[in-house]
């Protein structure tokens, strides 16, 4: 009848939205479950049917809650781990930015990278943020809540996949960093060299134009 099933939605959705109190022990639960098995032909097995298909969804929105903690602990150490590269760049930056156009340029491509890098991690905090608001709305609603937290984990899942891309450039950008250092060092070594030959052939050349001033 259109009661049974008024009572049977107003059970599931007691169960569905639980949060401290547990679904047997609501008071609009157990109102609705006395309605059914009491005032109607329908089997007690349908009620448990309803019961164990919202724990089902408590379950699996609880899980998919979980999986949203892990994505924002990991997007978490990400922007450690940007913070970490831009230090890392300001200090190769006040090192070596001087010592030529080529550094110059190979710096600021590196700087574009972290730019844009930073930017497609707050593409994915927005994202991460959204779909958070999708699952708390799913574990207080049914069915179709349900289906909108799937579709969510569906995209969390391409974030990731493409967050661990964006790690692969961000260790490769490291990589070149460290190599633009290490080269910085070797080519002020080999100025300094340089300028130590330079030097001592300037004061050879100074002593023998002495000499030959005063053999004359």
């Amino acid at each position: 009848t259109a009661s049974v099933a008024v009572a049977l939605t107003v059970v599931g959705a007691g169960l569905a939205s639980q949060t401290e109190v547990k679904a047997e022990n609501h008071p609009l639960a157990e109102s609705a479950r006395r309605q059914v098995l009491g005032e109607s032909t329908v089997p007690a097995s349908a009620w448990y049917y309803q019961k164990e298909e919202n724990d089902k969804l408590k379950s699996e929105n609880e899980g998919l809650k979980t999986d949203l903690q892990g994505k924002e602990e990991e997007l978490k150490g990400k922007e450690e781990e940007l913070k970490g590269l831009q230090e890392a760049f300001d200090r190769t930056l006040s090192e070596n930015v001087k010592s030529s156009n080529q550094h110059k340029k190979e710096i600021g491509e590196h700087k574009k990278e972290i730019g844009e890098l930073k930017s497609e991690n707050e593409g994915l905090k927005s994202s991460l943020d959204q779909a958070n608001k999708i699952s708390e709305a799913s574990r207080k609603g049914l069915r179709r809540d349900l289906d909108a937290s799937r579709e969510a984990k569906k995209q969390l899942e391409a974030e990731h996949q493409k967050l661990e891309e964006q790690n692969k450039i961000s260790e490769a950008s490291r990589q070149g960093l460290r190599r633009d250092l290490d080269a910085s060092r070797e080519a002020k070594k080999q100025v300094e060299k340089d300028l130590a030959n330079l030097t001592a052939e300037f004061d050879k050349v100074k002593e023998e134009k002495q000499i030959s001033d005063a053999s004359r």
